[in-house]
């Protein structure tokens, strides 16, 4: 569990002013010999259009720091969309990674788009697709074996008058190319690489 198998993740956000994102996350995993180990990650996100507004345009980028399972040490940087309305929320966002350790990528290259449509009061369905390890596109030595793809339906709930949301999504992997090289341990990654299939679901709580 946490290994390229049932992953779990508590995140906290959070507005400093009006511009600013603070998001912080940690995880732990279980190893097969019993050795428990975690990671942690932050960002700050700097709005350039928009902000902490309900419906609107937002444009930004931040920078970030994540320690890995195996202690490694990366730097990345994150730049994102996101258009609300009652009816609509789109987002998107490109991350780039730089992991301090041997063996890795020179820069990692990880993407996101959702599309969401309200259906009915607080029920929002759409598309959410993945894009991992994009640098495998262009590198044949992609560190984590390839470039992967998720495309697949996703769904969200948001009960009134109520703080708890819930977001439900998954689909198949595609894996888009492959490279003959194999990963070190347990570099943090959405898509798993030893099967076909996987599974999202949140839930979130507002303060």
């Amino acid at each position: 569990m946490g290994y390229n198998g049932v992953d779990q993740n508590f995140a906290v956000k959070g507005y400093l002013g009006a511009n600013i994102t603070m998001l912080v996350s940690a995880g732990i995993g279980f190893g097969k010999d019993g050795q428990v180990n975690s990671l942690q990650q932050a960002e700050f996100l700097r709005d350039f259009i928009g902000g902490n507004l309900p419906t609107d345009l937002r444009i930004g980028a931040s920078p970030g720091f994540r320690r890995e399972f195996n202690n490694s040490k990366v730097a990345l940087t994150r730049i994102t969309a996101a258009y609300d309305k009652p009816n609509w929320k789109l987002g998107a966002n490109v991350r780039f990674e730089r992991a301090f350790a041997t063996g890795r990528d020179g820069v990692d290259v990880i993407s996101s788009l959702g599309v969401h449509h309200k259906i009915s009061n607080q029920f929002f369905g759409g598309i959410e697709a993945v894009g991992q390890d994009l640098e495998g596109f262009w590198e044949t030595d992609e560190a984590e074996g390839g470039a992967r793809l998720l495309i697949g339906p996703s769904l969200n709930y948001s009960p009134v008058s109520s703080r708890l949301a819930f977001t439900l999504c998954g689909g198949p992997i595609i894996y888009a190319t492959r490279s003959s090289s194999t990963t070190v341990a347990f570099p943090v990654r959405e898509l798993p690489t030893t099967n076909g299939f996987t599974m999202k679901f949140n839930v979130g709580f507002k303060f």
